[in-house]
């Protein structure tokens, strides 16, 4: 990639990471005065208060920090990409057509697809399906697993029988290999 794209690229990336980590951090506020998670009228003055007295044993403090050092090191790639000369003109109807044909994009839109089915679909679905299926401890996470590896391998690999079969053959191996090791041997529960 040339430099100018790449700090059009780190400019979009760096305004993305603002925005996400500003985000998190009034997240952590609202964990920091109300760690239950209640309605706010049902909290009381007392709980406040003894909050900010004891602020160092709050659970947001670790997710407030890294936010904020997240925010400081994207406001330095903003500056940097600035710096370089990077600016938003390039967004435009032509430019956008171009970026949504280009092939890494696609590649990436499906992977975050399949990403998100098997997190948000296949764990669940099979959790409440297959959670009966006692053959080896995590048996719902090992099909997940599986279907999850072999779309990938079929999505991304040759369009042959003997890829086919090879990515059949190593989604069920490696899924079968990282359920047990984990589910039996370390004893972690998987989803």
């Amino acid at each position: 990639m040339e430099k100018s794209t790449l700090r059009r690229a780190d400019l979009l990336f760096s305004i993305a990471l603002i925005l996400g980590s500003l985000w998190f951090m009034i997240q952590s506020i609202k964990l920091f005065l109300n760690p239950f998670g209640r309605k706010w009228e049902a909290v009381p003055a007392e709980a406040v208060k003894e909050t900010l007295t004891f602020w160092y044993k709050s659970p947001a403090l670790m997710p407030f920090f890294v936010s904020l050092l997240v925010l400081l090191c994207s406001v330095m790639l903003f500056h940097v990409a600035m710096k370089s000369g990077a600016r938003l003109d390039f967004i435009k109807k032509d430019k956008i057509a171009a970026f949504l044909k280009n092939r890494e994009f696609q590649s990436f839109v499906v992977i975050t697809l399949l990403l998100c089915v098997y997190a948000f679909v296949l764990i669940p679905v099979c959790g409440k399906l297959l959670v009966r299926i006692r053959i080896i401890r995590g048996f719902p996470f090992f099909v997940a697993t599986f279907i999850y590896l072999l779309s990938m391998m079929l999505a991304f690999g040759h369009r042959k029988l003997g890829h086919a079969v090879r990515s059949l053959l190593v989604s069920f191996l490696v899924s079968g290999i990282v359920t047990y090791a984990f589910g039996t041997l370390a004893k972690i529960p998987l989803p």
